[in-house]
């Protein structure tokens, strides 16, 4: 039963080496690492002023969302997790992102999580996350997520910390009921933290011992900065957007991890290739 999970699949021909690491780092807390990187928004704003003049509404976050759907469909050693000491491999890709329902302190917050394929367009990938954002708006209307939480909350303290012992326990054993990992947030492979809307720049979020997530990104608010042009060798100023993230080392090597980055950063330098449907998706070992 420990082997097999619901929406997951356990990898069984990994190299030794990483069969160890999860008992050499047996929290995701402990395998965390960092990453930060600069993008420049030009390619980003040239495209999202196309679509404005042909009447669609695009966002930086519609951009980044759909390119880490694609990233995630071309390396799909990204989708991977870690569960009581063993790797496994999403059947989808699980993206979570925090939303406000309005910008007002103390005014309720909320999470959403959108399955992907990995052959959407970045049209489709919108078209999800708006209908999601717009229901989820909504301060009277409250999604399963919500519901987990107002149970869990409602019971005592010391009540509490006993159920969360047993969420842990029946998630490493994979058999966490179905309608638990479909409302958390925590349960996935990809957490959005889309700073830009507060206004502030990139942090470092944590990753979570509980649950899935293996990865977030950070997204902050752009900023004019030097960089230098790498046509010419001339520096100019230019609008930079810092992209931060944390991840979990056990799932994937530096080498595959630094590779994937580096797409990453090509398809937001050319956000037009997010308009054609992924034909193939890349398979994980098995």
């Amino acid at each position: 039963m420990f082997k097999k999970r619901k929406g997951a699949r356990y990898l069984k021909t990994l190299h030794p080496i990483d069969r160890l690491m999860p008992h050499v780092m047996p929290k995701r807390s402990d395998a965390q690492v960092f990453f930060t990187d600069d993008i420049d928004c030009t390619a980003i704003d040239k495209y999202i002023a196309e679509k404005k003049e042909q009447g669609v509404d695009m966002t930086y976050l519609d951009v980044f969302v759909a390119g880490a759907v694609r990233l995630y469909a071309k390396r799909p050693a990204l989708n991977r997790f870690v569960m009581g000491g063993r790797i496994f491999a999403n059947d989808k890709i699980w993206v979570s992102m925090a939303l406000k329902k309005s910008l007002r302190d103390n005014e309720p917050g909320t999470t959403i999580k959108i399955p992907f394929t990995g052959h959407e367009t970045i049209f489709e990938v919108k078209a999800r996350f708006d209908q999601q954002i717009h229901t989820n708006k909504d301060a009277d209307n409250k999604n399963s997520t919500d519901k987990l939480a107002g149970l869990l909350s409602a019971i005592p303290n010391w009540v509490m910390r006993w159920a969360f012992a047993l969420i842990r326990f029946l998630d490493r054993s994979s058999l966490l009921p179905e309608a638990i990992t479909d409302a958390s947030p925590f349960h996935g492979g990809l957490f959005i933290t889309y700073l830009k809307s507060l206004g502030i720049p990139g942090i470092y979020h944590h990753i979570y011992d509980l649950g899935t997530i293996g990865q977030f990104i950070a997204v902050g608010k752009e900023r004019l900065a030097p960089v230098v042009d790498q046509h010419t060798q001339e520096i100019k100023v230019a609008k930079i957007m810092t992209m931060m993230v944390v991840a979990d080392e056990r799932i994937c090597d530096g080498l595959y991890y630094a590779r994937s980055m580096r797409l990453y950063r090509r398809i937001l330098e050319n956000p037009w290739v997010l308009e054609t449907p992924l034909a193939e998706v890349e398979k994980d070992i098995d």
